[in-house]
């Protein structure tokens, strides 16, 4: 792939990562998942201050995901199917443009819920509509470990590794930056957008055909999804037994 097209496709990224922080439906609360989630368990204190992994094994920890992907492919693939209905062709590009749009945002909120299980931080700081540059660095490794491009595992494992080192510490802003990690940050976010820009032509297809394309999109959409969902909930497990470089 030449510079400029793998410059378009980071560009690709970085538009789709800055819209997805700025829809409420994408954003999930650490705590009110937690507390939903664990609400009949006496440990739930421990559990807000510590997570989930403080109280419960790793194969507990992995058939609650799989619960959360289930109902989070359920829930995509019926939006999908919905925008998938219109059939004139002269629209059919930007309805499928929303649509992805909408799909990575599912993408993007079942993986906080599910980073949250393995004991991950709050995403997204509270009240604030703009994000930072770790924000936008783990938004993209958790699309990259998600859609299984190379080089998101170890990204992930960079950012944790991060930010154990800044436990209950002011985080200077260089720590996380995207000029610091440029080529990582860099080869994930190419291999994203190529994702994204693939599923952006495929979608826009499958809606040229009255009704068809509907079942067509919401169909694709969770036979890719619960894949999806797996895929990260497989990396976190890596992560919490120190399997990931």
């Amino acid at each position: 792939m030449g510079i400029t097209n793998q410059a378009k496709m980071i560009e690709t990224t970085i538009k789709t990562v800055t819209a997805l922080a700025h829809s409420p439906m994408v954003r999930v609360d650490r705590e009110d998942f937690l507390r939903s989630q664990f609400a009949d368990s006496p440990y739930l204190d421990k559990i807000l201050a510590q997570g989930p992994q403080s109280v419960y094994g790793l194969e507990e920890l992995r058939r609650m995901a799989d619960k959360v992907i289930s109902g989070s492919a359920t829930q995509t693939a019926l939006a999908s199917f919905v925008a998938g209905l219109p059939a004139n062709p002269l629209i059919a590009i930007p309805v499928g443009g929303v649509d992805v749009l909408q799909y990575f945002g599912f993408a993007l909120n079942m993986a906080q819920r599910l980073a949250y299980l393995f004991g991950d931080q709050e995403l997204f700081e509270d009240g604030k509509t703009d994000i930072s540059e770790k924000t936008r660095i783990t938004i993209i490794a958790y699309l990259g470990g998600m859609l299984g491009v190379a080089g998101s595992a170890g990204l992930i494992a960079k950012i944790s590794r991060q930010a154990s080192a800044v436990v209950g510490k002011r985080v200077a802003a260089k720590v996380l930056t995207m000029t610091m990690w440029h080529p990582a940050v860099e080869k994930v976010a190419m291999l994203v957008g190529k994702k994204i820009t693939q599923k952006t032509v495929d979608d826009a297809i499958s809606k040229v055909v009255p009704l068809v394309g509907g079942v067509i999109s919401g169909g694709l959409t969770y036979a890719t999804y619960k894949p999806m969902g797996a895929r990260f909930a497989d990396l976190l497990m890596k992560r919490a037994k120190g399997e990931l470089a």
